[in-house]
Formats: C-alpha cells, structure tokens, sequence
C-alpha cells in the first residue's frame, strides 16, 4: 500500500508539473485545424502494454509509438528554458534530443498560421517573437536548425495601447496569428514561434523563454532567402530585452526593444 500511494503521488505531482505551462496542441491553417504537439496526450500515444513488473524489467528496450505531429515534440515537460545559450532555445526542451516526424502543414506564403496554446496566464508580460529558417535539402525531418544561422526574424509584438503582447494572447483564447511572409522562397521551413516572459527578468537569467517549433511547406511566394540569426546565438542573457523590468510603466515598455533585431525587410 506504501509503494502504491507513493506511486500515485509521484504520478499527480509529475502530472501537475507536466500542466503548469503552456504548450501548442493545435494550429489553423485555411480554417483546418491540425494537431500540435499536446504534452498531456501525445508523449503517452499508443504505448506498449505491459505490467508494471514488466515495465521494468522491459523499459530499457521498449519504444513507444508517438504520434507524428508538425509541431514538433518536446519531452514530457513544457516549461521554459531560461539560459538563451542552451541549446534547447532552438525549438524547445529536449527537442534536440527527439528526432522529428516527416510530417509538413502546408501554407500559402502570404497566408496565416493561427497558433493556438493551450494556456497563458495574465501577468507573464512580455512579447511574442516569431522566426523562420528554411530546412536542409533532405527536408525538416532531419533537420534541427541549431548550427549555422539560418533563421531570420519574420515578425513580432511586443508592447502597444498599454498592454504587452502576452496579455493580449491571453485574453484572445490563447491564440496569436503569424503571418507567412509572401516574398520568401517556396519550400520547408521551421516556423519558431515564442514567447518571452519578462515578469521575473529583472534579474540576471530570470526571463523565461517557451519557443515552439512547427515544420511548413510553403507554396507558391518569391525568391528572397533570408538567414542571418542563429538559435542558440541570436540571444544573449544580458541583452536589455531579455535583462528587462516590464514594472517601469507604459513610457519604459513603449520603448521596449525585443531580442533577436528587427523584423527581416522586404518580406512582405
């Protein structure tokens, strides 16, 4: 009975943990929704059956059958990275580690990506940051886009009519619309959308960053190619938009500069 309830408790107390931050279990494209990555469901997607006796006897050779999703899987946890120069600031924690599925959402350039969270509370002030980089030859699958500095920044929000990106988020059913930039070049990207939460960067090494990344065919657009950022690279943990206090009032945050540099020009 000992083992049970502590089995049971360990169990709640790592599935709370697993819930208390935000994650994308969809996107909208062309008014079709399409499954994101849901940390509550997916990591535990068509498992193996077996005892618990045999769990452990097995685990070391057991591989569970996970859902293929554009979004791409963190590990069981989705909480935030607060070092920039980890490398989980490319998509996510433990991304790295996870081999992504050969799977694409298809997307006009110059069309939309509605990125639904599943959650963000009010008080996480901060912007929301979004960047692309066209993948390898061999497509997104094998690609993780954290060497070299093939991102480029496509578009962001960060402070406006009193209030920071992140609330507006919140309060719009945890939704934010990236536009696809319309003179980019056809073909599979990553599309790193992230927020960046500022309530407790005051202090060094106290901004949270929750970045997501989503595999994108795009079609039909341009010819510009753009790079330049390279993720971990582009951010610093001393850079004024990341060693911020979003308390200093409207005038501060008005003339808050987000990390990453300016949006890339001529996109549009």
């Amino acid at each position: 009975m000992l083992f049970t309830s502590s089995l049971l408790f360990v169990v709640a107390t790592f599935v709370s943990e697993t819930l208390a931050h935000g994650y994308v279990p969809s996107i909208t494209i062309s008014g079709k929704s399409i499954p994101g990555w849901d940390i509550s469901k997916d990591p535990y997607a068509a498992p193996q059956v077996f005892s618990l006796h045999a769990w452990f006897r097995h685990r070391a050779n057991t591989r569970f059958k996970q859902p293929l999703r554009v979004v791409r899987g963190t590990k069981l946890d989705s909480g935030f990275i607060d070092n920039p120069a980890s490398a989980d600031i490319t998509c996510s924690i433990g991304n790295q580690k996870l081999p992504p599925g050969p799977i694409t959402a298809t997307v006009a350039a110059g069309g939309t990506v509605e990125i639904q969270w599943n959650t963000w509370p009010l008080g996480h002030y901060g912007p929301v940051l979004n960047y692309m980089a066209k993948c390898a030859a061999a497509g997104c699958s094998s690609w993780k886009g954290d060497t070299g500095t093939p991102w480029f920044k496509i578009q962001q929000s960060t402070y406006a009519n009193g209030e920071w990106a992140s609330d507006t988020l919140a309060k719009n059913g945890f939704k934010y619309t990236v536009k696809i930039p319309s003179k980019i070049a056809p073909g599979d990207y990553l599309l790193r959308h992230e927020n960046l939460a500022l309530h407790a960067a005051s202090n060094a090494g106290g901004a949270q960053f929750y970045p997501v990344c989503i595999q994108l065919t795009v079609t039909g657009g341009g010819s510009l190619s753009p790079s330049g950022l390279g993720f971990p690279g582009a951010y610093k943990a001393t850079d004024p938009g990341i060693l911020y206090n979003p308390y200093r009032g409207d005038a501060a945050n008005q003339a808050y500069v987000a990390p990453g540099g300016a949006v890339y020009p001529g996109l549009s």
